[in-house]
């Protein structure tokens, strides 16, 4: 039996996906594409929550607007893409290994590319992300079983120094296959208060969620 559509899903289009994934990119809040948009942030809510979708003229606009900025990126420059991200993106591959990291994670962290790009990730992270690998890697992540994932994590970084931070993340997980053909994780995500952190852990009854597709 087919699985039923919320309203969000009608079409060929997974509008709290789209959106999400383009907010995401431009390091951008809520209330900033509603202003892009000249809709209310409880519209963008609404529309990320997949409780409606946006109207025919809308959608359009909102196509357009994401085929310019983020779909029409060369397949070859994708890691580049990633790279010059202002919001929070890293590519990391099946065992664990961070490829490549975005000026936005290298702001948020404070930890430089040369001491991120080439190490696992618990040799940079704990906490949340370890257990986000495990469970994508459980799920058939890295299979290519399962297409995006979204998330709450609250980041616990080690600093070369010696130092210690965490701070917490909205982040929305695919994947994408590298060089060689095995699947790479594409994490993109905003910093978010302590207040939107929870509420999202309340939201998705857990840690993290499989988005769903049409």
């Amino acid at each position: 039996m087919a699985k039923a559509r919320t309203p969000a899903q009608n079409g060929d289009v997974n509008w709290p996906e789209v959106l999400k994934k383009y907010r995401f990119s431009k390091n951008m809040k809520q209330a900033s594409l509603a202003e892009d948009l000249n809709v209310t942030q409880a519209m963008i809510s609404r529309w990320e929550s997949g409780a409606i979708a946006p109207g025919r003229d809308m959608q359009g606009r909102i196509l357009a607007m994401v085929e310019q900025e983020t779909l029409a990126t060369p397949m070859v420059g994708w890691r580049q893409f990633v790279t010059d991200q202002p919001a929070i993106a890293a590519v990391i591959d099946p065992d664990g290994r961070i490829e490549t990291v975005s000026v936005g994670l290298i702001r948020e962290t404070g930890i430089g590319r040369a001491d991120m790009e080439g190490q696992r990730i618990d040799g940079v992270f704990s906490g949340d992300l370890l257990k986000l690998f495990s469970w994508l890697s459980t799920i058939g992540f890295f299979d290519e079983r399962v297409e995006t994932v979204e998330s709450a994590d609250r980041y616990c970084i080690h600093r070369p120094d010696g130092a210690e931070d965490s701070f917490c993340v909205h982040n929305m997980h695919w994947w994408r296959r590298g060089e060689d053909r095995r699947p790479r994780w594409i994490l993109t995500g905003a910093r978010v208060d302590e207040a939107e952190f929870e509420a999202l852990r309340e939201e998705f009854g857990a840690q993290a969620r499989i988005m769903p597709v049409d």
